[in-house]
């Protein structure tokens, strides 16, 4: 059954026109799950520095606004420049600071909690990847940002369902022990219904409301919750509402196969035009 938590994200948190609060983990759940998810929010030109990050595979996505950041150890001091549905890959960082703009900054900082073993095989090829890390740093490119237009989009061939990868095979980070999408529900949409058989499955919700079904019963969820749903555990969405249904959704680590439970009915995606 999904684990499904409403974090309070009230509060000024400082007096420094910023608040930090974590959105998904073990301790939210209460179940283990190798990946810790904090919400960031930035008022107007505030400034967030010493946000600690665990030395693994991490990254920020920017829900909304624009600023800049800046992690450490090996940058240098080099500031990235952050705009909305823009990517920042932080692996083997200590920390984080962000500098919001004039709109703000709302940032989701995600980072994997266990260190990662082998590579699991990639979807669609059913091969093994190369490469792995076990314990310390992990290996592959520095930090690097990309803008939402250098990110793959992708729509669905089953339904209006409108989706953005942001840690995924298609994003070149190397990234070994997480994957990470944004998603778009449009009224009506469905999902197929599907298990995953050796990884944890997090969401965390954006905008809207919609149904998490767990194929027996079905959980609303909406904007600012966060679910999780465990190994072998059967799930799909819909979004029921006149309104669109969002989410970031995290597998950690990657699935090594995701059974389709309806035969015929499983979810395929094409580049957006």
């Amino acid at each position: 059954m999904p684990r499904i938590c409403t974090p309070d994200f009230s509060g000024a948190g400082n007096d420094q026109g910023w608040t930090s609060r974590i959105w998904a983990s073990a301790d939210v759940f209460g179940q283990p799950v190798p990946l810790e998810v904090r919400r960031l929010r930035l008022d107007a030109g505030a400034r967030a520095r010493g946000v600690p990050l665990g030395g693994t595979e991490a990254f920020a996505y920017v829900i909304a606004g624009s600023g800049t950041a800046a992690a450490s150890p090996a940058t240098g001091g080099e500031q990235f420049t952050l705009g909305t549905e823009s990517v920042l890959w932080l692996p083997a960082c200590d920390q984080m600071s962000a500098h919001a703009g004039q709109d703000g900054l709302d940032l989701l900082v995600a980072e994997v909690t266990e260190p990662a073993g082998p590579r699991p095989r990639d979807e669609g090829t059913g091969s093994q990847a190369s490469g792995g890390f076990q314990g310390g740093r992990p290996p592959g490119p520095a930090l690097k940002v990309f803008a939402a237009a250098e990110l793959p989009h992708l729509v669905s061939t089953r339904d209006t369902r409108d989706r953005l990868d942001l840690v995924t095979e298609n994003v070149p980070v190397g990234a070994r022990a997480i994957r990470a999408d944004r998603i778009i529900y449009h009224p009506g949409d469905t999902a197929a219904a599907h298990y995953h058989t050796d990884c944890h499955h997090v969401f965390c919700v954006l905008g809207g409301s919609g149904l998490l079904y767990d194929g027996e019963q079905a959980h609303r969820l909406a904007a600012g919750d966060s679910a999780l749903v465990g190994p072998g555990e059967v799930h799909w969405f819909e979004n029921d509402r006149q309104e669109e249904f969002s989410f970031v959704e995290f597998w950690a680590p990657p699935p090594t196969e995701t059974i389709w439970t309806v035969t015929g009915d499983r979810c395929t995606w094409a580049p957006a035009s």
